[in-house]
């Protein structure tokens, strides 16, 4: 079989990770509860960081008394502009194996599906002067369903190959949850396996694991004349 589209994450494939990552995103956290009065303690803020989930955010809302309907879009605007800020200063910087992009575009139809902020992902693309690369772009919308519908999810995956008009996709990503999501919407996947994956466990076997991009021409089904 030859693949008839490459799809990619974002963050941990693409771009690499602020170095105090994810801790780096209270700032993000406390200026949007500045912007609402409220001074939030540390476990307040942490229920919006590594793992959070909508009903625990919306529950310290509640408590806070902050309309978590409102609350929740300016969130999602501080974390991007925080993000593009990193891009901007150096903090966050595409790895150097990003470089075999240009030679699969050539051969391959290319998206990216990230459960980041879409405009943090547009941004990036942009930045980095890849956006040329890829015919389909999906972070997620500024919205509660927004994130509701980020990976394991298969909604933007499977938007993005509609896009495409493809079926035999490849999806390139460094986690549990892009392994999960690849397989529910049909595709292979490719795990990608850098530092900061070194110790970390896959309850299910992704269909590859690199350890570099520049790997994936060489994977079977990949290949430069296809």
């Amino acid at each position: 079989m030859t693949y008839d589209s490459l799809l990619f994450d974002v963050d941990g494939v693409l771009l690499d990770f602020h170095p105090e990552h994810p801790t780096a995103y209270r700032q993000a956290v406390e200026e949007t509860f500045d912007a609402f009065g409220i001074s939030p303690s540390t476990a307040d803020v942490d229920a919006f960081i590594a793992g959070a989930t909508i009903e625990d955010m919306r529950r310290v809302c509640d408590n806070l008394g902050v309309d978590f309907t409102r609350f929740w879009p300016e969130r999602e605007a501080n974390t991007s502009s925080l993000q593009c800020g990193m891009m901007d200063c150096g903090e966050r910087v595409p790895y150097d194996d990003c470089s075999v992009l240009f030679d699969l575009a050539e051969h391959h139809a290319m998206g990216v599906i990230s459960s980041n902020q879409h405009a943090t992902v547009e941004y990036m693309l942009e930045y980095f002067e890849f956006a040329h690369l890829f015919e389909t772009v999906y972070g997620r919308k500024p919205t509660v369903e927004g994130f509701e519908r980020t990976k394991p999810d298969t909604y933007y995956l499977e938007r993005a190959m509609a896009d495409l008009d493809v079926t035999d996709g490849l999806y390139v990503g460094d986690s549990a949850c892009d392994v999960r999501a690849a397989h529910a919407a049909g595709l292979d996947s490719v795990f990608v396996r850098r530092s900061h994956r070194t110790e970390y466990d896959l309850p299910e076997d992704p269909t590859y694991e690199v350890t570099s991009l520049t790997v994936l021409p060489d994977l079977p089904g990949v290949t430069a004349d296809s």
